[in-house]
């Protein structure tokens, strides 16, 4: 780091995110000496010249009375830029307080390096849970007395840079030189702190004692008793005594609670796999239909010698299920089952591939450096020095990581397979996971891999005898989206950068590839200015187009078919070229990880060019039958869809014709009792069926709210009204409010309505997408329940808020599929009626997930207020609420809808109910009356 120099670790408090509109209202500084040991502090508040915004005052603590009368920020800037003047700087997130600083006195702060913490502490502790400075000083035992306080913000960077600096000295020799080369492609802080690291003094602990603490570690049961079982008794028997009041549970599980519905649920998978039948299973909420399932599979493995399948839609339940669930099993069986957990490859990082990231050029697009590879590859670079999975789970990718890993994960398109050296000396982490599992007696597997496995005849599995598909709600879903295909232009871009320039850039091969370029850029600039033409220039960052007939007939299509059969000749041309080219060695050798494989990486690429041409072809013009295509636009730059119309057969005759037993199984899975919809959609057939009704007391634990006089949606005054509604309920509940929306438009507009009104109440909004990301916005409402969050698609399901942190959630509109999705059209097409064997069913599955939402512990009470004034003048709104849990049901005038939920929550106090179930007063017309 250049001569010895002291350092200076500082924070900002501030008003807001924007140097332009918002203040500083505090500075924090710490001086410590290259020895890394506090030499001074410094502590200035701070008057902004306006008011401190609620959300905060209730971060810092900071009133507008404290900075009353302070310094302004001109003063306190000038008084800190003489505190750090000649020293070095160090900030956590220090791009935001840099921004701040240079505003307010470029002279000093303009271009100033500075050491990040957060940067570092991403690359060194890349499998640390959170990399936030409040958690990681939790983590690192770092004392830290006043988060979100100036002052102690910057002493507890200081000693996390201590500690980091640890942590880089700890590092194995050659890793730190192979960092050092990867780092000097970036000059400034990073190259500069591991080019001198080992020059630094005070190291504080070891990078064993600082792995542990960050450590990613699946959560476990405690130890509990193997529980000797009766080999003899029928499976269904047995799995009820282990679950029952007089098995082991009770005393070795602290969380245990008997659960009747439980005890039918796991005998009917125990007869389902007795007897080698299909099953569905609707299991509400707090049923605990994992260990329902799991147990039976698991006594069923060791009994018969044969192996099963658990798949789920999310990575989040799969990683529950092995990681928590299966551990219970795992103590409470004399002889467990070998179990593993496997995930697609995607999830896994290709050695083969990273060596060729790591040896590229770390620039981005118009040759300059680029820092997110910088940090990426350095990230990894540690991650591996550790990890024994290679699974991007123990990592937060966030940003521009998730495009860059990208680049570095397995996939079949670029995989040598056996050919592969790490395949061949058993390095590849995928191949690993597979062997895991084909020696595994139950494998936790997802929804995706559970088909991919299908259309290759088992090929990743292994042969399996039963299957329970969990989260089985969005199994049509999977199983369009694997069937599919998507192409974007960073897609075949890819396949060409990985190749690097030929030796000689005037060869055929050199020429084939340039021309593919162009024929890419050509291919999805039409299709991105067709687009816009299509949905106007204000709206197209955004949207979907179906290709039906009077699309493609168009005039202006002509362009889309030249420059489509342009690209297709031109990849064809390229794949070619490019198996022409083998045996020639036509590029670098060191670009490739095993330069005696350059023929396999040349057939590799053409293939992927070869496939490229053909959904280009399928997509734009020669569609199949039975498929749809469409065009997209997603975040302004265009991609081509193609998918299956009807996967029922398919899901028939490749997954569950397959397996003696399959079990279907979900909280939501019926519609009107019935289980005609997810038997028509998913093609599963014979099957026994079992409805099994949440435990919880509803009647007592919830109410169904209905506002009369709230106006439609699609009226002017909508959300205004909805606004309205929410502050009420929220200031009777101080927060703890939970609002779900079908889109994000009327997200943002709901938002702007109540963000001054509720921070003028004292309670915070939070807004995905607008304040964060969802992970983000939940821990805030965590964190802080007087807070109104507003959700959109991903909040409907998935999310578990128990006790008092929620209380009310309120549903905006029911969530009807979009009538104008090009699958949901072609799929409408198949039907008799669109709305009520298509529509109606995903909506009411929709909704039941929504409710879901709010209850979910035998002491949770709260209610759930319905906005869609639909249910009350469509003949169709008693299926909806038939289809809800048993709740107590109030209809009420708009106004009375606050007090009538503060009353319930509070003191479970509820108007009585209406006399007739449900009003009707006009019966449901047509699909297209019936808009998302």
């Amino acid at each position: 780091m250049g001569s010895p120099a002291d350092f200076v670790a500082f924070d900002l408090e501030t008003t807001g995110l924007s140097p332009k509109s918002d203040r500083v209202i505090e500075i924090g500084a710490v001086r410590f000496g290259p020895d890394l040991q506090p030499v001074d502090r410094m502590e200035l508040l701070v008057d902004p010249d306006m008011p401190i915004p609620l959300a905060v005052q209730r971060l810092t603590g900071l009133t507008d009375r404290d900075v009353q009368g302070a310094a302004s920020p001109q003063e306190a800037m000038a008084q800190f830029a003489d505190f750090c003047d000649g020293t070095r700087l160090v900030a956590h997130g220090g791009m935001f307080d840099m921004a701040f600083c240079a505003a307010l006195l470029p002279q000093a702060f303009g271009n100033r390096p500075v050491f990040d913490t957060l940067d570092l502490a991403r690359i060194l502790l890349p499998v640390a849970p959170s990399h936030s400075l409040p958690l990681l000083s939790v983590q690192l035992e770092i004392e830290h007395d006043r988060p979100h306080r100036a002052l102690s913000d910057a002493e507890t960077t200081a000693a996390l840079f201590r500690r980091l600096v640890a942590v880089a000295e700890a590092l194995p020799a050659d890793l730190l030189v192979t960092m050092r080369h990867v780092a000097a492609d970036a000059p400034g802080p990073l190259s500069e702190f591991f080019a001198s690291v080992t020059t630094l003094e005070g190291s504080a602990a070891s990078a064993e004692e600082i792995s542990s603490v960050v450590s990613a570690s699946a959560p476990g049961s405690g130890p509990m008793a193997a529980t000797q079982t009766n080999q003899h008794a029928a499976l269904a028997d047995a799995v009820a005594t282990l679950l029952g009041p007089e098995g082991p549970l009770p005393t070795t599980l602290p969380t245990y609670e008997y659960r009747d519905a439980q005890i039918q649920m796991s005998r009917a998978v125990a007869q389902s796999l007795d007897r080698g039948s299909r099953l569905l299973v609707e299991a509400g909420t707090g049923v605990g239909k994992s260990l329902a399932y799991l147990l039976p599979l698991a006594l069923w493995t060791q009994r018969t010698g044969r192996r099963a399948v658990v798949a789920t839609h999310t990575i989040t339940l799969q990683e529950q299920l092995t990681g928590k669930d299966l551990q219970t099993l795992q103590h409470l069986l004399p002889t467990p089952p070998r179990t593993a957990m496997l995930k697609g490859r995607q999830h896994y990082i290709s050695l083969r591939r990273w060596e060729r990231f790591l040896a590229s050029p770390s620039r981005g697009p118009h040759g300059a450096v680029d820092l997110d590879i910088v940090r990426f590859k350095l990230k990894l670079l540690c991650w591996l020095a550790q990890t024994s999975t290679g699974d991007r789970s123990e990592l937060r990718l966030a940003g521009p990581d998730e495009q860059l890993w990208q680049r570095v994960q397995s996939v079949a398109e670029d995989c040598l397979g056996a050919a592969c050296a790490n395949w061949r000396d058993a390095r590849c982490f995928m191949v690993a996971a597979r062997r895991a599992a084909a020696e595994a007696d139950l494998v936790v597997t997802n929804h995706a891999l559970l088909l991919a496995d299908a259309e290759t005849e088992g090929q990743v599995l292994g042969r399996y005898d039963a299957l329970v598909i969990d989260e089985a709600h969005h199994l049509e879903e999977s199983a369009t989206n694997q069937l599919g295909a998507t192409l974007r232009a960073v897609d075949v871009f890819g396949v060409i950068d990985r190749l690097g320039a030929p030796h000689d850039g005037e060869s055929v091969l050199d020429q084939a590839l340039a021309a593919a370029r162009e024929a890419t850029q050509r291919i999805f600039g039409d299709v991105k200015g067709f687009l816009i033409e299509q949905f106007g220039g204000d709206s197209a960052g955004n949207g979907t187009l179906g290709l039906r007939e009077e699309i493609r007939a168009a005039e202006r299509y002509e362009v889309l078919t030249r420059a489509a059969w342009h690209a297709v000749r031109t990849y064809r041309s390229a794949a070619t070229a490019l198996v022409d080219a083998r045996g020639s060695r036509p590029f670098q050798d060191t670009l490739f990880p095993q330069p005696e494989r350059v023929d396999d990486e040349l057939a590799l690429a053409a293939t992927a060019l070869l496939d490229a041409a053909a959904v280009i072809e399928r997509v734009l013009i020669a569609p199949r039958e039975e498929h749809v295509a469409w065009l997209e636009m997603r975040a302004e730059q265009a991609e081509l869809h193609e998918a299956p119309i009807d996967v029922a057969e398919q899901l028939r005759r490749s997954v569950f014709d397959r397996v003696e037993s399959t079990v279907l199984t979900s909280a939501t899975l019926a519609v009107g009792g019935s289980f005609d919809y997810v038997r028509s959609r998913t093609g599963i057939g014979g099957a026994e069926e079992l409805i099994l009704d949440s435990p919880f007391d509803f009647l007592r634990q919830a109410l169904s709210v209905l506002p009369t006089g709230m106006p439609p949606y699609d009226e002017d005054g909508y959300d205004q009204a909805l606004a309205d509604l929410c502050a009420e309920i929220a200031v009777k509940l101080r927060g703890r409010t939970l609002v779900l929306f079908t889109g994000y438009s009327p997200l943002k507009r709901v938002h702007a309505l109540l963000q001054s009104r509720m921070a003028n109440a004292g309670i915070a909004v939070l807004g995905q997408g607008l304040d964060g990301t969802r992970r983000q916005v939940l821990a805030g409402f965590l964190k802080n329940p007087q807070t109104v969050l507003l959700g959109t698609s991903t909040f409907w399901e998935g999310i578990d808020i128990q006790g008092d942190a929620l209380s009310c959630v309120v549903i905006a509109k029911l969530p009807f599929p979009v009538p104008t999705d090009p699958l949901v059209q072609a799929r409408a097409q198949r039907v008799a009626d669109p709305f009520s064997q298509l529509a109606l069913p995903e909506a009411v599955l929709r909704l039941k997930q929504g409710f879901g939402r709010l209850i979910r512990h035998g002491e949770d009470r709260g209610a759930v207020v319905l906005c869609d004034s639909r249910l009350s003048t469509r003949e169709y709104g008693r299926a909806f609420f038939e289809a809800l849990p048993r709740a107590g049901l109030a209809r009420v005038p708009l106004g009375d809808v606050g007090r009538v939920v503060e009353d319930f929550v509070y003191r479970g106090v509820a108007p009585p109910p209406p006399e007739e179930f449900m009003p009707v007063v006009a019966a449901a017309t047509g699909w297209e009356d019936e808009p998302a």
